[in-house]
Parts: structure tokens; C-alpha cells; sequence
């Protein structure tokens, strides 16, 4: 006999549900998405299934990026250190980040205590993987001429931080940290490459 939890469901896949039940800033997104926003302008929101899931604002000159979403939650992606972006919730705690690993920008690691993605740049242009251990589970496609709109196919399923993340470094990379300067590789020791 399979237990059951008080609503009923079968113990087996009541477990495997429960992880997938995040919401707010660590929400995963399947499937399909979009980014839009319009031409020359400092604001973007992110659409699933015809639903708006958050909305993006850049603000160029401080280098940094607001993250608001419909239930009120708010986050801040700001440059921290060299060749890094922090996503910061309201309260100043790091939730998530983004380190170039790559002197030329085309690998990035994307981190947090729950999980750990890589953003990888395809030989196609404005084409870019969201990777597991070399294996994509998401992609991410500007248009031929801008990331104005920015579509995402997620068949595995990416929590929403890493695409805000990624959209920060792919859409403009010369605002993604404080000063160009500290827009270089993290270095990394032999055993750890």
C-alpha cells in the first residue's frame, strides 16, 4: 500500500511535486517565455503563457537593475566585487550571482544556495545556453538587431533569478558591473578548472 498524505495524494508524487512549488523571486519557468521591451526604453517585463511573471527596470547609470514582481516581492541586481552581479532582496541579502568565468564574457556562472547554472554564449549571435554540468536546460535568443525582445525556451525548467541575471550581462554587459575595468575573468586555480 502507498501512503498518502492528508489531501490524498499518493506519498510518491506528492514528493516530487513539493520541490517544484517555489514562488515569488525563486519561481521556475517552463517552457516558453519572452522578455519584451519597448525600442530604446529602460523597462522590460517577462511574460509565461500570456502571464506577466515580473517586471525589469534598468537604471544605467547606477549600474544596476530592479526586479519587481506582481505579489509585491522586489529584488536588485547590482555589481559586487570583480566581474560579478548580485541579485539582492529587499532586506540586502544575496540571493543569487552571476561571476564571469571567461575573459571575453561568454561564460558566466550563475549561483545560489539552491542551485548552480552556467550561462554559455552560442556561436550563433545573440544566442546564449543556460547549462547543468555542460547540458543545456534552457535558451535564450535576442532578435537579429537588439535584445529588445528576448525569447527564453526552458523545456527543463529555470528558476525566474537566473534569467533576470542573465538578461542583466547579455542585454547591456557594459552596465553589468560599476566600472568596465572590473568586467574581467574570475581567476581560478588549476584544480578547480
Amino acid at each position: 500500500m502507498v501512503p498518502t498524505i492528508p489531501s490524498g495524494v499518493p506519498w510518491r508524487w506528492s514528493y516530487y511535486r513539493c520541490p517544484m512549488a517555489e514562488r515569488g523571486l525563486f519561481t521556475t519557468i517552463y517552457g516558453a517565455a519572452e522578455m519584451r521591451s519597448p525600442f530604446m526604453s529602460n523597462r522590460w517585463r517577462l511574460f509565461a503563457n500570456d502571464t506577466e511573471l515580473a517586471n525589469l527596470r534598468r537604471l544605467g547609470r547606477l549600474h544596476i537593475s530592479r526586479l519587481y514582481l506582481p505579489d509585491g516581492e522586489e529584488a536588485a541586481l547590482a555589481p559586487d566585487e570583480r566581474s560579478a552581479v548580485v541579485a539582492l532582496d529587499s532586506a540586502g541579502n544575496e540571493l543569487a550571482r552571476i561571476t564571469r568565468i571567461s575573459w571575453f564574457g561568454r561564460r558566466w556562472e550563475i549561483t545560489s544556495q539552491r542551485w548552480a547554472y552556467e550561462l554559455v554564449s552560442d556561436p550563433r549571435p545573440r544566442r546564449w545556453q543556460v547549462t547543468v554540468g555542460g547540458t543545456p536546460v534552457a535558451q535564450i535568443q535576442g532578435s537579429l538587431v537588439s535584445y529588445n525582445r528576448v525569447d527564453v525556451d526552458a523545456p527543463m525548467g529555470v528558476p525566474l533569478l537566473v534569467l533576470a541575471l542573465a538578461w542583466h550581462v547579455i542585454a547591456r554587459p557594459w552596465e553589468a558591473a560599476a566600472a568596465p575595468t572590473t568586467l574581467i575573468a574570475e581567476q581560478r586555480s588549476a584544480d578547480t578548472a
